[in-house]
């Protein structure tokens, strides 16, 4: 069933534009976005067994940094400006990760939360970033040398697919290769892995790097999406609708992206009928996490021997 999810996604993304109307098509667009969010937050959790709360902070600064780079900075290249972002989120994202790598479950999420409110309380305090008013005038750049007009909504809308297929192949080659087999192997014994020589902290940072760079560039392309940047995209409903999605989609890869969109298709369907749409929204989530709590308890019951951390090491590296 879940290898069926990638042609249809495929098809399903090439066809969209042939039966969608332009609002629509911004709608998927902004699901993908979403959903690059999502697959940073997944990356962490699936692979390492840690909660994020504060990917808002790398998605807020890619899309800062795609904001300055076209209204102060005079670039006019997509491709260096993602680059850029994903160069600057790093940088911030470190001494996130030299702490945050540390800590337990409850203390990632925490620290992780704390570090995003505070660069949301810098960019609401900071003028240079246009505080609360945010950055406005915010235009989409060129993507030379191939001369595509981003300017238009269904070209935008493939470049925004080409580039979260990307960040979907990428990750999943990361998940199949021994770097991660070495973070599963982490999250099943941490202190086996120490003992067997493995510089446990340096697997983690760079897993939490690799995380927000794909947070950033959904930032990048929401930002040119909407032609807009607030502090808001540094807020906690950030990286809450990130975990949402992650906890509907389960643990698988694709799902993710997909039910990035079909949220975002429900939440517009949902506030085109009703005032209270929020509450409605509030409810499917609450129940959806409810029955994965469920399914997560009945899973944990023993009915197999554990596998060595070790030799599911040496499988995911085969």
């Amino acid at each position: 069933m879940s290898r069926l999810l990638v042609p249809a996604a495929v098809v399903a993304g090439i066809g969209a534009p042939f039966v969608l109307d332009v609002f629509q098509i911004g709608l998927v667009t902004r699901g993908l976005t979403w959903g690059l969010v999502a697959l940073s937050i997944w990356f962490l959790l699936r692979l390492l067994d840690q909660p994020s709360f504060g990917h808002a902070a790398f998605f807020g600064t890619g899309a800062y940094v795609a904001g300055l780079s076209v209204t102060r900075w005079q670039q006019d290249n997509v491709f260096v400006i993602l680059a850029l972002a994903v160069l600057v989120t790093a940088v911030v994202a470190l001494p996130i990760a030299l702490i945050a790598s540390r800590l337990d479950s409850i203390g990632f999420l925490l620290v992780t939360l704390a570090f995003a409110e505070m660069l949301r309380s810098l960019a609401l305090r900071w003028r240079v970033l246009g505080g609360s008013d945010g950055l406005v005038g915010v235009t989409r750049p060129g993507a030379g040398p191939f001369g595509i007009d981003l300017t238009d909504p269904v070209t935008y809308f493939y470049f925004a697919l080409v580039v979260t297929a990307a960040c979907v192949t990428g990750l999943w080659l990361v998940r199949r290769s021994s770097f991660g087999g070495v973070l599963v192997a982490i999250r099943e014994s941490e202190s086996r892995m120490r003992a067997l020589g493995y510089h446990v902290g340096a697997y983690k940072v760079a897993a939490f790097l690799l995380s927000a760079a794909v947070a950033a560039v959904g930032g990048v392309l929401n930002a040119y999406l909407v032609r807009f940047v607030s502090p808001d995209d540094l807020g906690p409903l950030v990286s809450a609708r990130g975990l949402v999605i992650v906890v509907v989609a389960g643990g698988l890869l694709t799902a993710t992206v997909l039910v990035a969109v079909l949220l975002t298709f429900g939440e517009d369907l949902a506030s085109s009928h009703t005032e209270h749409w929020l509450a409605v929204m509030g409810a499917l989530y609450v129940a959806v996490a409810l029955l994965e709590g469920i399914r997560g308890s009945l899973a944990r019951r023993p009915s197999a021997p554990v596998p060595d951390p070790v030799q599911r090491v040496a499988g995911e590296a085969s």
